[in-house]
């Protein structure tokens, strides 16, 4: 992912926290703020209750490769938490959840309002 595309900084992180939109399902949480910006900026977060550095790392890789996939609204921070239940999860769960959440923050381009479903959905 792209330095532009990414969330740093603790400030951020804690305005997103305080002022921010929260939904939530079963394995993750999403926060959302406006950002005044052309594009979207994610940042993922990845408690250590979850597992070691190679689960936690699977779980980021995979809900950015889910997030850079996604047709999104422009103009957007975005916080994916992962819960417990995320390290358990397949690819595929984690990307119902994700798109689920960002169907109901309204950040998804797709027709209705809800994610695009490409030919990999329908097997």
């Amino acid at each position: 992912m792209q330095q532009r595309f990414r969330l740093t900084g603790d400030r951020r992180f804690s305005q997103i926290h305080q002022e921010g939109r929260s939904v939530a399902n079963k394995i993750l949480v999403l926060r959302v703020l406006a950002n005044g910006l052309p594009h979207n900026r994610y940042g993922f977060m990845v408690s250590k209750r979850l597992g070691n550095a190679v689960v936690r790392n699977r779980i980021r890789r995979r809900l950015k490769d889910i997030v850079r996939q996604a047709p999104t609204v422009p103009g957007w921070d975005a916080v994916f938490i992962a819960r417990r239940g995320a390290e358990q999860s397949g690819y595929c769960q984690l990307e119902r959840a994700a798109a689920n959440l960002l169907r109901r923050t309204r950040l998804t381009t797709g027709p209705g309002g809800g994610p695009v479903q490409r030919e990999t959905d329908y097997k």
